[in-house]
Parts: structure tokens; C-alpha cells; sequence
């Protein structure tokens, strides 16, 4: 180890021993103390909240992302995305994650068998052949047209509105 890693090592252990102290005394602050070091600390007005747990809470966050760096640049991305569906509409539905990792086994049964898929580099591998796609997977189990991603359930078929009959 050279003398610059120790150098590093030493002001990060010292720098999570001072956030372990600051987090300390928020534990222990009245909510108007707490008030008083989020002006002092953020430049604005506090949040109106009366809990001194959340307040503190809140804090402890802005605390401890000051001393890591914060969030990443995609998740504040991905909240910002939050933050603005729920201000239009007020419902946000997350999107399901269509990438699979290689290593990955997917798994479905299928007329009383189970059938497993392992995801490679290079596509998905079943019952010892190579295939460049789920669909292929599923057509080769069933004998049909399907959606991989459907078949093995790792896509939702999209809910249609329901229709009103004539009264």
C-alpha cells in the first residue's frame, strides 16, 4: 500500500467517523433545532412538517449525500420521471425491465413441465440448443406463435378497457 491509498483510506474513515457524529446529534435535536440547521445547511426554508423523526430523517439523507456525493446522474433522472408523472396524473407505473442478464434462468411451466432457459451472451440457451430469441424459445415448447417475454411472464398483455353493455 503506498503512502497516498493510506492518506485516502484515513480521511474517508475520518470522514464516515464525522457523518456517524453529525447523525448522532440529529437523533437527539428538537425539531426547531432541526429547522434552524436545515436553513443553515440548505439555504432555504424548511419543509412544513411537523414530525421531528421525518425532519430528522431528511436531514440525516442530506447529511450523508453531501459526504458520498449524492444520487447518480440516471437516478436522479429516473426520480425527476417520477416526480413530474405524478404531478401530471398522479399515478405512475413503472416499466417492466425487458433486458436480461446473461446467467439469468427463466423458468415456466408448461403443460405439466417445467421449462428452463438460461440466458447467455449470445441469446438463450434450452434443452441444449441455442436460440436468438425467447419467441423462438416459446414457439419450440409450445409448438405456436408467442410472445417470449409473455410466454415466460416478464411482460403483462396490456389490460383492454372494459365495455359497457347497453342497459
Amino acid at each position: 500500500m503506498t503512502r497516498t491509498s493510506i492518506k485516502r483510506q484515513e480521511s474517508a474513515s475520518l470522514a464516515a467517523g464525522a457523518v456517524e457524529i453529525e447523525l448522532i446529534k440529529l437523533a437527539r435535536l428538537p425539531i426547531k433545532d432541526l429547522r434552524d440547521m436545515w436553513k443553515e445547511r440548505l439555504g432555504s426554508e424548511p419543509p412544513e412538517i411537523r414530525s421531528r423523526e421525518v425532519m430528522a430523517r431528511l436531514l440525516a439523507w442530506r447529511v450523508q449525500a453531501e459526504a458520498s456525493g449524492g444520487l447518480d446522474l440516471p437516478s436522479e433522472r429516473k426520480l425527476r420521471e417520477i416526480g413530474d408523472a405524478l404531478k401530471r396524473t398522479g399515478i405512475y407505473e413503472p416499466k417492466q425491465r425487458r433486458d436480461l442478464s446473461p446467467g439469468v434462468v427463466v423458468t415456466r411451466e408448461w403443460k405439466g413441465r417445467v421449462h428452463r432457459v438460461a440466458v447467455t451472451t449470445g441469446g438463450f440457451e434450452y434443452d441444449g440448443r441455442r436460440f436468438k430469441s425467447l419467441s423462438d424459445v416459446a414457439r419450440t415448447i409450445t409448438g405456436t406463435r408467442w410472445s417470449g417475454p409473455r410466454f415466460f411472464g416478464l411482460e403483462q398483455k396490456p389490460e383492454r378497457p372494459l365495455r359497457r353493455t347497453a342497459s
